[in-house]
């Protein structure tokens, strides 16, 4: 049977060697996640839509030691949006 989670949560798509990671809209995760990201230089939108993503804080910030500025640290930890369903092939004309 598959686990439900609280109504508050979502699932994300990030997992690592069969770990799902969940969080939380408002949690102490994502807080410590925005604050990071503040202190690393990112204003508050950025920050928050880094907060709320699947991208590791951890990955930007060693971008950013080594010289790399944030919005490009960002462009490249992003993670990808699915690629749009394929269209469903049309019927031979007749």
């Amino acid at each position: 049977m598959p686990r439900r989670l609280h109504p508050t949560m979502r699932r994300t798509t990030a997992s690592t060697d069969d770990t799902v990671i969940i969080r939380v809209a408002g949690s102490a995760e994502i807080s410590w996640r925005t604050q990071r990201m503040v202190s690393l230089g990112a204003d508050a939108e950025l920050a928050a839509k880094i907060a709320d993503s699947d991208a590791d804080v951890h990955d930007i910030e060693r971008l950013l030691k080594d010289g790399c500025p944030l919005e490009l640290a960002w462009t490249i930890v992003r993670p990808v949006d699915k690629p749009p369903a394929a269209a469903s092939p049309t019927a031979p004309a007749q």
